[in-house]
């Protein structure tokens, strides 16, 4: 049931327009990443996962510039092809955020350019 419920609410999210990036809390180990990473694989031709806990290095493609093409240009060099991005087609989830504040600052631009949402 709840996974029909998150599921569910993402759906929604996804098929509201102009939606904002979204932020899930909740508590640990209750399936937030898990839930999200199985609707993003149903849901979207690419998905781009950077958890920052596992790996803090992703972090540092967050401490300079944050234009979309940057951060996309900076992705591709450090992921290669794991990193496929399609204006529409792809989703990026950023696990763990609250170990990147800079990361957290970016969504307000992922929210303007509307490309990977």
């Amino acid at each position: 049931m709840l996974k029909r419920k998150i599921e569910q609410k993402l759906i929604e999210w996804k098929n509201t327009d102009g939606h904002k990036p979204l932020i899930i809390k909740g508590c640990r180990q209750c399936g937030k990443t898990f839930s999200v990473l199985d609707f993003a694989r149903n849901h979207y031709k690419n998905v781009v996962y950077l958890n920052f806990f596992e790996n803090p290095d992703y972090a540092s493609v967050f401490s300079g510039s944050l234009e979309i093409d940057n951060i996309v240009m900076l992705l591709s060099a450090l992921l290669g092809n794991e990193a496929v991005f399609e204006a529409g087609q792809t989703v990026l989830i950023l696990d763990e955020i609250q170990e990147c504040p800079e990361a957290r600052t970016a969504l307000k631009f992922f929210r303007i350019d509307g490309r990977l949402m």
